[in-house]
């Protein structure tokens, strides 16, 4: 891969730049992880301006663009992570480039390898990646995307819940068996007593709620014992 090209990009990124927005999103974030100070529409556009002017889908088929997009995941700052999460949503996932069975693996392997180590990163990916994902193929990618559950990665486990959070509304008008494999997934996450397995599990319940609150209120009387307070709060 010509790594020049993220270079590219990286300079764009670095002219929209601004040291209020650096600022504000790191004391956001509590310092966990660095930013260029880019806000989100300014990412976007530098993305798109890069892939023009770079002629990206000439020089890359969707396909060979998916590890492009991976490696903006593997970079430093969180506003290039973000350009990787809207290159995968916006440009490869409509284009039928990513293939679940084969990228379930690639996404995996950026929590595992501590790529993505922080909630927004992680929750942008979720929302944007990984639920589209999901919607686009159904259940056989829903149930691969389940077995995160069991995950080490604390932030890997969060997103084996929160993936689902734009689909849990749906309820099983997702597919049968959505709610069951969901609370499945959320029976094991919320054994974990971290504050981002806790919120992200009551976080998926809450939505979830919106379709079946009756199995979701007997959920947590049943696992109320390993709720914190504050993943209750979420739930409830």
């Amino acid at each position: 891969m010509d790594l020049t090209l993220i270079t590219t990009l990286q300079q764009g990124l670095e002219t929209k730049a601004t040291p209020k927005t650096k600022n504000w999103w790191e004391k956001y974030l509590k310092q966990a992880i660095p930013f260029r100070g880019v806000k989100m529409g300014d990412i976007r556009s530098a993305l798109h301006d890069w892939l023009a002017a770079d002629r990206i889908g000439e020089r890359l088929t969707a396909e060979e663009q998916v590890p492009l997009a991976l490696s903006l995941l593997r970079q430093e700052y969180a506003d290039d992570k973000l350009a990787g999460i809207l290159y995968l949503q916006e440009e490869l996932l409509p284009a039928g480039a990513l293939d679940w069975p084969r990228d379930l693996p690639r996404f995996a392997a950026l929590f595992q390898d501590g790529y993505i180590f922080d909630w927004n990163t992680c929750d942008w990916f979720c929302v944007k990646v990984l639920g589209p994902l999901v919607e686009r193929y159904g259940e056989p990618c829903a149930r691969g995307l389940a077995e995160w559950r069991q995950a080490d990665n604390l932030w890997q486990r969060r997103a084996a819940g929160v993936a689902f959070v734009n689909l849990a509304k749906h309820g099983d008008r997702n597919f049968p068996g959505f709610v069951d494999l969901l609370l499945d997934i959320c029976a094991v996450t919320v054994q974990s007593p971290e504050r981002f397995a806790q919120t992200g599990t009551g976080w998926v319940l809450r939505e979830l709620s919106l379709a079946d609150q009756a199995r979701v209120l007997n959920f947590v009387e049943e696992y109320y014992d390993c709720f914190s307070r504050e993943g209750l709060r979420y739930a409830l």
